[in-house]
């Protein structure tokens, strides 16, 4: 199955991030950082199998859910289906059967309930499990430029939102919001910069000037392109 990312098609058997350039490879330092002996992890919304498939390699016991194996590209991982718009926890573990860690990379913005898939992850962890989540940061001073100008936020465009695409803009009050209400402290925050790909539209690397020279100037949360969040379940 042909799979179109970071602007190029990937037509091979050997999986590759869908995430944006980098993103796969902060999340795994981060791992590295908070889960130095091999853990129980669950890797949502797995696409091709290229994290499950790192995770594996560090000599963690990997469980990859995706929405679709349209995309899935490891035989040797077992791939399950589930419906992330759903309570999809029981359906993944028992009541008494916990992981130390649930890996959400660039999920949430696609889907309708970011409270409820909030509080499903919740239910996957022990009491001290870490949940890894990245999405696109719209607060960033190229997406308030590229909203300035088109009323559309960055990784929000026309084309970028169409079903299964990105439906659900997370703000930093909103995703504080849903962590908390689900039982979750932010321990770590970074963001993924910004990362032109050979074809990147002129008007955006001139949009992305203007906004590095606008951002001394503008309040409130800002960052880089991706947000990245390693939180703490209570």
């Amino acid at each position: 199955m042909n799979n179109f990312q970071n602007g190029k098609i990937n037509d091979t058997d050997t999986p590759v991030s869908m995430a944006g350039i980098g993103t796969h490879e902060i999340v795994f330092e981060l791992i590295r950082k908070y889960l130095p002996k091999p853990s129980r992890i669950v890797d949502l919304a797995a696409g091709e199998g290229a994290f499950s498939v790192k995770l594996k390699n560090a000599g963690h016991e990997v469980l990859a859910i995706d929405g679709s194996d349209k995309n899935w590209k490891v035989p040797e991982i077992e791939l399950r289906i589930e419906n992330f718009d759903s309570e999809f926890a029981g359906k993944i573990l028992t009541d008494n059967d916990k992981l130390d860690a649930v890996v959400a990379i660039e999920i949430i913005e696609h889907l309708e309930n970011p409270f409820r898939f909030a509080r499903e992850c919740a239910k996957l962890l022990n009491s001290g499990g870490l949940l890894f989540l990245t999405t696109p940061n719209v607060e960033a001073a190229l997406s308030r430029l590229i909203f300035l100008f088109t009323g559309r936020l960055n990784s929000f465009g026309e084309y970028e939102t169409v079903r299964p695409a990105h439906i659900t803009p997370i703000f930093r009050w909103k995703l504080e919001m849903v962590l908390a209400e689900a039982g979750f402290e932010i321990i770590w925050e970074e963001f993924n910069p910004q990362v032109f790909v050979d074809g990147t539209n002129l008007k955006i690397k001139i949009t992305s000037v203007a906004a590095k020279l606008l951002n001394p100037f503008l309040k409130g949360d800002k960052g880089e392109e991706n947000r990245i969040i390693v939180a703490r379940l209570k």
